[in-house]
Parts: C-alpha cells; structure tokens; sequence
C-alpha cells in the first residue's frame, strides 16, 4: 500500500497491518507488458468505439519528480501506446478526502470511462463513486477494496529496493547509511527492511539509521532529515518520499544517494547512485485495453520486476563494474524466479530470528511487516517475532499474480451493532478490514437484530455462496446452527457461542484477562471506593468479565465495591448513559462499560470521573476520563480461520485465546495515571502472557461470603465458561 495513506493506519494495523514509474524515464529499459493478475468478478463490457477517455487523479505536483511524476509519465505512455483510441485528463494536488471524492464523481459525470485514483486515501471515495456509477471503471493504487468495476494495483518494490541495498553497502565507507522515511506503514517498513538486508549482504558491518519525516511531499522536512543524517556520519541517503531534497542534500555534502519512484540522477546528478523506479505505463495500457476490447475483470494486481512495473534505473558511473555485474545478477534471478527478498534467515532488530533457512515470507507477513530487521536504526511500530513460513527453494510468486491470495476463501460478517460504534462491532470490523488487506474479499451486514432476522441474513449470505460467514454475536447462536444445517458446504464460525456442528466453529477471547488489569487501574484511581460496571446481559462472558475487574480491583484496594447496573442491550446509547448517570449520582468515580458504545465515556468527561472503556480505544472521546480499556484485535483469529479453510486444515475445534496469542491487549495506560500503578499492571500483564499468572486463582469468595475457589486452585476453562456466581466485592445478584 502506498501513499498518502493511513491518514494511518496501520497500526492498524493493523492492523496490518496490510494490499497490497513510470516511466521510461531518460536511458531506462524497455518497458515489459504485465500479466494479468486473477479475476474476481467481471463487470458488464462492451468494446468501445469512440476514444475512451482516461482521467487520473494526483496527490502531488507533477513537477514533484516522484510519485505523482511517475504516475503522468505512465498517462503519456498510454496516450504514445494506444494512440487516437484514448482521450486522457489529469487533475494535480487533489487532497485525500471529500476534495478527492469531488474530482472523482465529476469525471465520472463527464463521461470518462476509466478513472484512475493514484494515492491510497482515495480509496474510500473511489469506492463511493464506483457505486454510483457502474459502467465507469476505476483502477485505485495501491489500496486492497475492489468491487465489480474497480481493480487495484501495486508494485513489488522491495525487490528494487533491495538491489538499490547492495549498490549502497558497497558504496559506503563510514558504514553509516541515512534513510529519509515517510510514515511508519508496512509499505514503508518492507522497503527499509528490504534495502538493508541488500546493504547487509555485501556489508555486514554497514548500518541503516531511519528518521520519520510523517511526509509524502514535504520538501523542507525531507532535507532537514537528510541533513540530520549527514550530520551523524552517513555517507549514502535512501528515502521513501516524492522530492529529490534528500539527493540535493546529500549532493551538497558530497555524499551519495538513492533516489525513487523515478531515475533522480537525471535531475540531480552522479552522486545518485541509482533508484528504485516505477514504470506505470504497461499497467496502464493493460487495464484500458480490457475496457476497449469489453474484457474488464475486476483484479488485483500485485506485480513484481518480472512485469516491468518496478525496476533499478540505470547506475551512476561512479558505481564499480563489479558492483553493476553483481546487481545484475540479482536481478535476473529475481526475474527468473530463482530468489526472492525475504527469504530465510532473517533475523529482527531484537534479535529474534524470524525465518530460518530455507523458507520465505508469505505475501501475507510482507503486506502486514510491522517491524525492522536486524541492521535498522530506528523506531518501529511493532516487535519481530518468528514466524511460521512457507518452506521455498524458490519464491513461488513471480508478481504476476497475488499467489496465496487469490485462492482465499470469501468471507461474510454479521453485526449486532453499528460498524461506527466504536465498540464490539467496531472491533470485530476492524479484524474484517485485516482479511481484505490479505486479499480477502469481504461483506459485512450491521444492525442486524437478533432472532429470525438474524436468520434470514445468515441465510441470505450462505445462499450467496459466501464461503466462511462469521456471526459475531452470542444471540446468533441458534441462527447460525439453523442455517449450517441447510448449507453443510459452508463454514460458520460463532463468536462467543457454545453450540458447534461439523461446518460450525465457535471462538472468543479471554476478555476477563484485560478486564483485571483495567480493575488494577480502577482500584488504584477511586477515591470514593465505588466502581460502577455497566453490564450488559447476565450471560456467563459478562458475568466472568465482571468478577475479574472485581479481582484486580481488590488485589490493589480490598476495601473497593463493584456497583453493576443490568441495562439488557449490547448497544443502545441513551440506555448507556443513564446506567453511567445512576452510577454516579451513587457515588461512583469510575464507571467501566461493557457496552458498545463510547456515551458512558463522554458523560466521564463531562461529570469529571473515571471511565474504563472497552472494545476498542477511544481517547479522543474521553481525553481526561478514559483510564484504559481492554481491546480486540480480532483480526488475529480471523486470519487464523481464513488459511485453515484455504489449507484445508480447517476444524470446529473451539478457539479462545487472549493476550498471550494477541487477540486481547490493554489500551495504553492514560499519562496521568501514577508511574507504580503502571508498573504493577504492565507486571501482572507479563505473568498473564507467559502463564505464570491467571486472575482466576484462590482463594476466591462469592459475595455471600462462601469460599468457591480454594487457595492453591485455579478455576478450569469449563467452570470459567460457565460462570453464575459473583465474587466478593460485587454488590447484588445475576438476574434470572
């Protein structure tokens, strides 16, 4: 994924992190057609007559001589290649947003046919348009949403990056390299990554030292940090942005630099060593030839230096001929097949070894790589940690294609909430938006009510022929095993529920884990001693949660009480409010929400107490209020479920794990929180994630007093999953 983009993510990153110039500029190699990648849907074609007219929008200046610059020298290739059968229009510096949305539907109205958007943040508003108008077709770079006339398209440009690695590690002489980087995405981070493991192979001792610059066209910023670099012994300046300022500087110097997106060394001159570039005409001519000729399939393009869409420009005289020979080398064996980029060993910047020998990343791990490799200097986002690779001799990927991907199973996703809740439909929503950056196709329904109309959507999406469909609320349960019966060729999967079948799974996540660590917090804060718990139903997940937010509590101010207030709903926001409002007018100065929606958290705000969130974080909302919340990352089992469907490894086994596998986490503590509390929370989060401590241990009391769980025991996953007690420190009783 490239650009402007994540006005993120991810993390999200994701979460995750993760789909994913032109240009013949002066002297490059001949361009190379690519191969079309597999199809998804097709939209009605017709072949054209008339000249099809092609607009393009731009993020940038064309005289920014990147990114944008690459892309227009892409449009005229197209115009050179196809002649009076095409017609095409540009529009410069359109901001990401509802600017971009405007330019786009205006196009549209205009009659062009083909509508290409060049930067990641118009990803939405070209998915807007496209569904109003669908007889014009749109091509989106860099982004991972299709539909039946909109197609993506990207490059594999760590390859490049990687050959531009070994020209500077073997140019270096202070073993220092500087490298102007624009947001920490995973875009950005597999090109650092990929650049210094080439720097590394022919230079061990060479280091990559990475400054931010949180730009994509700024040119003041992008010199300040190259000069930065300078200052700090670096003899050769990479970057990932669009101006050619990091080159100047380093020119100015008399250092060495990298260059991207396109040849730079004609602008700048021989102290650019080569660049990674960008050849967007052949993918250009491709996608209009499918709209002339009526052959139109809905892709994602994934290309690599095979297809000519990422290449190395022409080297700098000043680079050695056994430098060039060897860079060639690698090349061609990229192009063949014969090796890829991310291939083991690889070891992290922590010293993890990610990959042994013998195996490679998956598209997968590269489109959601979080984390630096061993020899980069810098801060990342996320931690290396082994992963589990595919064994390969030989990548078996060649770019032309999205290889694993486009074999994944569809997946359906049904709400009981709204996707903007900021709660558990949010969430479970976001662990969605992670399978479509793997290339996953997706749908989602929300606000579906349960009971029979539950059913009917669970129906209507197996009917569909949607392969995985996953129901995310417990009173789906039995909608979801009606509707399995009827489709036994679908996999269902349930979350919270208890009730399986052979094509029905269950899953859920050891909430109760963030939930006493969030009771810690809670403990530590109150001053009157009362923490109010708005719950929503008397099931045993709530139930469970509660009790454990009772326990860390205690464990930090025994004399602390747990006030719940039933409100019967997961999400009804005026309902929310007046539990939190009862709440405080009884005295309490924390108020914890298992609910969906973020109204108990304003009034937080508003009265000037405490408030532990839930589901997803939400500060802005509650800046002085929130404390922490315990959180989901839901796309760690959703993706878990996808590749075993695809594998064919797939079983109804239940799954439930927490924050040891990462479905679970805690939201950063709020600043203001005592540093002791911190510390005494972050300490019991480690024992929960390397099992030395579970919040269910004795002994433990029920609020009547009578011992349940004696010192020395723990309760077992069954008695956890089943919970109908409350413990000390828990005022009232469940509701039958």
């Amino acid at each position: 994924m490239h650009r402007h983009r994540f006005g993120v993510l991810w993390s999200v990153l994701l979460v995750l992190v993760l789909l994913l110039s032109a240009c013949a500029p002066t002297q490059a190699p001949a361009e190379k057609a690519p191969a079309e990648a597999p199809a998804e849907e097709a939209a009605p074609a017709q072949a054209m007559e008339e000249p099809l007219k092609v607009a393009f929008i731009y993020v940038a200046p064309i005289g920014d001589l990147g990114w944008t610059w690459a892309h227009d020298q892409g449009r005229l290739y197209l115009e050179e290649q196809l002649g009076d059968k095409v017609e095409t229009a540009y529009v410069e510096s359109v901001p990401e947003g509802p600017d971009a949305e405007r330019v786009i539907r205006d196009f549209a109205q205009k009659g062009y046919k083909l509508i290409i958007t060049t930067s990641f943040g118009y990803m939405d508003p070209t998915i807007t348009v496209a569904k109003e108008f669908p007889d014009t077709y749109f091509v989106h770079i860099s982004g991972f949403k299709t539909a039946p006339n909109v197609s993506t398209a990207f490059g594999r440009m760590y390859q490049p990056r990687y050959l531009s690695g070994l020209v500077a590690g073997s140019m270096t002489k202070s073993n220092i390299i500087g490298y102007v980087a624009a947001f920490p995405i995973p875009e950005v981070i597999r090109g650092i990554n990929a650049f210094t493991l080439g720097v590394r192979e022919v230079n061990p001792d060479a280091e990559v030292r990475v400054v931010w610059t949180n730009t994509w066209f700024g040119p003041p910023e992008e010199k300040e940090a190259a000069e930065a670099l300078l200052d700090q012994g670096a003899d050769v300046i990479a970057q990932h942005q669009d101006t050619t300022e990091p080159q100047k500087a380093a020119a100015e110097r008399g250092a060495y630099s990298i260059g991207y997106d396109s040849d730079m060394r004609a602008f700048v001159g021989d102290t650019v060593l080569t660049s990674p570039i960008w050849n967007w005409g052949p993918v250009y001519v491709m996608f209009a030839e499918q709209v002339l000729n009526g052959t139109w399939k809905s892709q994602q393009f994934w290309g690599g230096m095979d297809t000519g869409v990422v290449d190395l420009a022409p080297f700098s005289p000043l680079v050695p001929e056994d430098v060039v020979s060897m860079v060639n080398e690698r090349k061609q064996a990229i192009i063949d097949g014969q090796m890829d980029v991310f291939c083991g060993p690889l070891v992290g910047q922590n010293g993890t070894e990610i990959l042994p020998e013998g195996q490679c990343m998956t598209d997968e791990q590269m489109l959601s790589m979080d984390y630096f490799l061993e020899g980069v200097v810098g801060e990342a986002p996320g931690e290396a940690a082994p992963l589990e690779g595919k064994a390969a001799p030989a990548p078996e990927s060649k770019g032309t294609e999205t290889g694993a991907m486009g074999e994944l199973p569809s997946a359906a996703f049904v709400y009981v909430g709204p996707v903007g809740d900021l709660g558990w439909s949010y969430a479970h929503d976001q662990g969605r938006l992670a399978l479509e950056e793997m290339g996953v196709k997706t749908a989602y329904s929300e606000l579906v009510p349960e009971g029979p109309d539950a059913t009917r959507v669970i129906r209507n999406y197996a009917a569909d022929g949607w392969d995985v469909i996953f129901a995310t609320s417990f009173g789906y349960m039995d909608s979801v095993l009606e509707v399995a019966a009827e489709f036994p060729e679908t996999i269902f999967m349930h979350a919270t529920g208890y009730k399986t079948a052979p094509n029905v799974g269950v899953y859920d996540g050891r909430g109760y884990q963030g939930w006493y660590l969030s009771g810690m917090v809670a403990g530590s804060m109150t001053e009157s001693n009362l923490l109010g718990y708005i719950a929503p139903f008397p099931i045993p997940e709530v139930v469970r949660n509660m009790n454990a937010f009772a326990l860390g509590a205690r464990a930090v101010n025994p004399d602390v009480v747990v006030r719940p207030v039933w409100i019967f709903s997961w999400f009804d926001p005026p309902k929310e409010r007046e539990a939190a409002q009862a709440l405080i007018d009884a005295g309490a100065d924390v108020i914890a929400r298992e609910s969906d929606s973020v109204e108990p958290d304003k009034l937080a705000q508003e009265k000037g107490v405490y408030v532990i969130g839930y589901n997803a974080v939400s500060r802005d909302v509650a800046p002085d209020a929130l404390l922490t919340a315990p959180v989901w990352n839901w796309g760690v089992i959703y993706k878990k479920v996808i590749l075993d469907v695809a594998n064919g490894t797939w079983t109804n086994e239940p799954i439930w794990w927490g924050m040891k596998e990462g479905v679970l986490e805690l939201a950063p503590i709020a600043d203001f929180v005592p540093e002791d509390v911190v510390a005494a929370v972050e300490e019991k989060q480690a024992g929960i994630v390397d099992g030395s401590f579970q919040p269910f241990c004795g002994p433990i009391a029920d609020n009547t007093g009578e011992l349940r769980v004696a010192e020395g025991q723990c309760m077992t996953d069954p008695e956890l999953l089943s919970f109908d007690w409350l413990v000390d420190g828990v005022e009232g009783e469940i509701p039958q």
